[in-house]
């Protein structure tokens, strides 16, 4: 009987949480799920801030710099006063660390303590960038403002929009439907007033045409904060970071002997007698397009399942309800680590390559 009563408990929350508190509950009061506007670049959240001329804030931007703060709050909290005892803060901190250090030390081996600090610093950095789209309120709080020709948005209802009906994807908004919800938010009068005179034509028109309903006006919310690497400029500039990054550390292992692995002028210098030496130089010119285009493996792979995510974490209540969200949330909790994981091992292995002698077995300490 116990199994029966689980069962029937998982079929109350079904019904409850995915068919009548999404579809009949909500829309009855006027706050039914609403579809965000989904766009690819960070949404401005103003121009010409705080009276600085060109100075545009973007809530991606609001998103890195809350992963920063965290990341050094984070940082500085574990390590203000430690103890030869630590403590679970501490504790998480040294484990956390002594983990990312030890893989980075069976990766790079002596050049370890060089890439250690970036590699775990991106890493920090993108967990807490990635999770930072499963706070509540995130994407979701933020500026309502009238909706651009193009956008599909909804009427409001004091602070909030007002969605009345379930699975309504809005209505898209017009050139002219934002100049008048434009005027109308500034204050001025969307149409002319004319004052009717009795017996003319022109009096019965202007009373038919104040007499015709208008339209409401169409809003959209713009989140004040927005996970940041689901912006495409902060990771691909996480990824010019990082390809910078490997050739430092291949230059300060190697030296200028180094650039001889994209331009092997030491091949070509016996091509009587290693004729073969040509298609070791070949080989380096290809390595250089494979370096450039590590810039887009970086940037896109991270870009691409953190962006998805979002669109994700969109659609599923908007079409199934409150319930499935929940499995959607600990799928992308496990993206964000992996996605995190991936980026800062990337850097690792391609920084322990290039301190590696090109087609030598040498250790360089």
């Amino acid at each position: 009987m116990r199994g029966v009563w689980i069962f029937i408990g998982m079929v109350v929350a079904a019904i409850l949480f995915c068919w009548l508190v999404p579809f009949v509950i909500l829309p009855n009061a006027g706050v039914a799920m609403a579809l965000p506007v989904i766009t690819v670049p960070g949404e401005k959240l103003c121009t010409d801030c705080f009276g600085v001329n060109g100075l545009t804030l973007t809530n991606t931007l609001i998103g890195t710099m809350l992963a920063d703060l965290v990341v050094l709050l984070f940082a500085f909290g574990a390590t203000r006063r430690l103890k030869e005892v630590p403590g679970r803060f501490q504790g998480l901190f040294e484990v956390l660390t002594d983990a990312l250090y030890s893989l980075a030390k069976s990766t790079a081996g002596s050049n370890a303590r060089r890439i250690f600090p970036l590699m775990a610093t991106i890493f920090l950095f993108l967990l807490c960038a990635n999770w930072l789209e499963l706070i509540p309120g995130v994407d979701s709080v933020g500026l309502m403002h009238c909706a651009e020709g193009g956008q599909s948005g909804y009427s409001r209802n004091g602070v909030v929009l007002e969605v009345k009906k379930a699975l309504f994807r809005g209505e898209r908004a017009t050139e002219a439907d934002y100049e008048a919800c434009h005027a109308k938010e500034q204050g001025s009068a969307s149409h002319t007033e004319i004052e009717p005179e009795l017996g003319t034509e022109g009096a019965a028109t202007s009373s038919a045409e104040l007499a015709e309903p208008a339209r409401d006006n169409i809003y959209v919310v713009t989140s004040f904060v927005r996970a940041a690497t689901t912006d495409l400029n902060l990771t691909m500039g996480l990824a010019v970071l990082a390809v910078l990054a490997v050739q430092y550390f291949g230059v300060r292992a190697l030296g200028i002997s180094y650039f001889a692995k994209f331009i092997n002028i030491p091949a070509l210098d016996n091509l009587d007698k290693n004729p073969m030496g040509l298609m070791d130089f070949a080989v380096g010119l290809l390595d250089i397009i494979s370096e450039l285009s590590r810039v887009i493996s970086f940037g896109f792979r991270l870009f691409g399942n953190m962006f998805a995510g979002q669109v994700l974490l969109f659609v599923i209540p908007f079409l199934a309800g409150a319930l499935v969200e929940q499995a959607v949330y600990g799928f992308e909790l496990f993206v964000g680590v992996i996605q995190a994981f991936v980026f800062a091992m990337l850097l690792l292995v391609f920084s322990a390559m290039a301190t590696t002698g090109h087609g030598q077995e040498e250790q360089h300490d």
